[in-house]
């Protein structure tokens, strides 16, 4: 579905940072940022599997900083 999308300047420059950094036109970042915000049901869970997946790559750093 088409749809018009008005930006101020510092929006539309965020929306070229973000199309950047997600390596995709403007368009495809709006979609991703529409989409990594808004509420799932699921939310928990992706919450939890996201830490278990930090904690289990940065256990060496973790533990660490927990030794000095």
């Amino acid at each position: 579905m088409a749809m018009t999308l008005r930006l101020t300047a510092d929006e539309d420059r965020t929306l070229a940072e973000l199309a950047r950094t997600f390596r995709m036109s403007k368009n495809g970042a709006a979609a991703k940022a529409i989409d990594l915000a808004a509420p799932r049901p699921d939310h928990p869970d992706l919450v939890a599997a996201s830490t278990r997946r930090l904690l289990a790559r940065y256990a060496d750093v973790m533990s660490r900083l927990a030794e000095a």
